[in-house]
């Protein structure tokens, strides 16, 4: 065979042989993110880094043939109760709020009441940190109302090994998260 007749045969070959992998691929259930209501948020002008953070409400398909609800925080930072530093841009820190849309808006609700006490008024949760989509790993995640100057804040934190993790969600952040599940229930009320 001459070499230049060999490439083409050669791909062709690899062409084939390839084809049963990729489509045996497609079969593996890697859980979807289904999302309910995203909201991205552009960084404070006088912010150091200008990256936008997303927070989301979705649900993935549970075992059972039912659907898991969570709530995505966005990304952690990582430094002490002072400085926070966004550190990891891969991993979301992820809230579970049910098996339905009734017990996302309840676990929404629970956050917004925060609110409605004093600053430093804290609740604890179980969150997990992965990549892409929730998995099975929770750890507690402490949810504090914070009150700096005249904002008001949400922050989530992970304590690990001497430091914390955090993340914040301000009022109207979390008020448009609950108002687009709201909004969403209307168009899909048996889930």
């Amino acid at each position: 065979m001459k070499p230049q007749n060999f490439l083409p045969t050669l791909f062709v070959f690899m062409l084939l042989a390839a084809t049963p992998a990729t489509a045996s691929a497609q079969d593996t259930k890697f859980p979807q993110r289904n999302e309910i209501v995203t909201i991205e948020v552009n960084p404070e002008d006088d912010s150091i880094f200008k990256i936008p953070e997303v927070f989301e409400v979705f649900s993935v398909p549970a075992e059972d043939d039912g659907k898991q609800y969570f709530l995505s925080v966005g990304h952690l930072g990582m430094g002490d109760e002072v400085v926070q530093v966004l550190f990891d841009p891969i991993f979301e820190l992820f809230i579970p709020l049910g098996n339905s849309l009734q017990e996302a808006l309840d676990g929404l609700q629970q956050l917004q009441n925060l609110f409605k006490e004093s600053p430093g008024t804290s609740l604890e949760l179980s969150g997990c940190l992965a990549f892409g989509v929730p998995n099975e790993d929770r750890e507690a995640v402490k949810v504090t109302l914070k009150k700096p100057f005249l904002s008001r804040y949400l922050e989530f934190s992970v304590q690990r090994e001497g430091y914390i993790r955090a993340t914040s969600v301000r009022r109207s952040e979390l008020n448009s998260l609950a108002s687009g599940v709201k909004f969403y229930r209307t168009f899909h009320p048996n889930e």
